[in-house]
């Protein structure tokens, strides 16, 4: 799960008159312990699932297609063709 689907995940959770508030404490906070508790603090309730991806490093990673292309294994910007770096 990407840092972004995250914070999808947390924001669709959180009342939409407190999610600047939300998203302000979460920055500030320094741990993983600390953002727990501002999850807790606006009743965000996680399932079993959603807390151990929050827990797991976010996967921003890319692919091996995605590194070859972008080390200039293929010209044709993701355009659909018949060179094997294409995704």
């Amino acid at each position: 799960m990407t840092r972004k689907e995250k914070m999808n995940l947390l924001l669709s959770k959180v009342a939409e008159d407190k999610k600047e508030a939300f998203i302000a404490e979460l920055r500030e906070a320094k741990t993983p312990e600390e953002r727990l508790k501002v999850v807790e603090k606006y009743n965000v309730t996680l399932t079993e699932d959603e807390r151990k991806a929050f827990k797991a490093k976010s996967t921003n990673k890319l692919s091996d297609a995605e590194l070859d292309n972008a080390a200039g294994g293929c010209s044709c910007a993701y355009v659909h063709c018949e060179c094997t770096g294409c995704v």
